[in-house]
């Protein structure tokens, strides 16, 4: 029986994100973000007012009514030659990192070997064939019974 009273005002699939698809939950984000944008645009006015009132001033009175695009110019310069160098500072002590880790053996590369298909396929008590099966698959089966335990791929 159902229950008495309303029910929700919606189906399941207007409701719960995991039933929506990613590309309806994209938009649904785009279309809230560019409103919030909008609605907080035109609250601008208000909240320069108010900033006004109280005797701040707004960056756009200081930088390009005072004293012109050129000091934005010159701001904006300063700042691109500061992120250029801290992007060379972190770049230059990430290759010394690299090259001393290097030199002391502690870069390893490709994979690392724990113990060979032989060891492996009698641990797991299955042949090498399968082991490589196993190796490839993206799902496997695990079968439980006491003490003993069997690894197979599973088809999908």
């Amino acid at each position: 029986m159902e229950k008495p009273g309303q029910g929700p005002p919606h189906p399941e699939v207007f409701v719960e994100d995991k039933v929506k698809s990613p590309l309806r939950r994209t938009v649904e984000n785009v279309i809230t973000v560019v409103c919030w944008g909008i609605y907080l645009y035109l609250l601008l006015p208000l909240f320069t007012m108010v900033l006004w009132v109280f005797g701040v001033q707004t960056l756009y009175a200081q930088i390009i009514g005072e004293k012109g695009y050129e000091e934005l110019a010159r701001l904006l310069q300063n700042g691109g030659i500061t992120v250029l160098v801290i992007f060379l500072i972190v770049s230059g002590w990430t290759y010394y990192n690299y090259l001393w880790f290097l030199r002391r053996g502690e870069r390893r590369g490709g994979q690392v070997k724990i113990s060979s298909d032989a060891e492996m396929a009698g641990m797991l008590d299955t042949d090498r064939a399968s082991l490589e099966e196993i190796r490839k698959a993206r799902r496997m089966e695990i079968r439980v019974d006491g003490p003993l335990y069997r690894i197979t791929a599973k088809e999908q």
